[in-house]
């Protein structure tokens, strides 16, 4: 069995149609808090930064990571905003 083949039954792969040569599929990557996402964003500027990927996406990725990081914060804010409303009502 080719060595691809083998790597493929243990772990997800992208397999491209034309050649057919497999590629690891991209890790999921956990961003539920702002510790992850700043996580992600100190990989992303560590990438760019020995280049291995551009800078252009790098930034994409960054402003994307941002949004993110904003959603979680209003969430959070959200969250305790309502929480102080209910034990002020009681």
């Amino acid at each position: 069995m080719k060595p691809q083949l083998e790597r493929a039954k243990h772990s997800p792969v992208t397999i491209d149609g034309a050649s057919g040569t497999f590629t690891p599929a991209p890790s999921k990557i956990k961003l539920n808090a702002l510790e992850d996402v700043r996580r992600e964003m100190a990989h992303v500027y560590r990438e760019a930064r020995d280049r291995k990927i551009d800078s252009s996406e790098a930034g994409r990725l960054a402003y994307i990571l941002t949004g993110i990081g904003k959603l979680i914060e209003a969430t959070e804010i959200e969250k305790r905003l309502s929480q102080m409303e209910r034990k002020l009502l009681k």
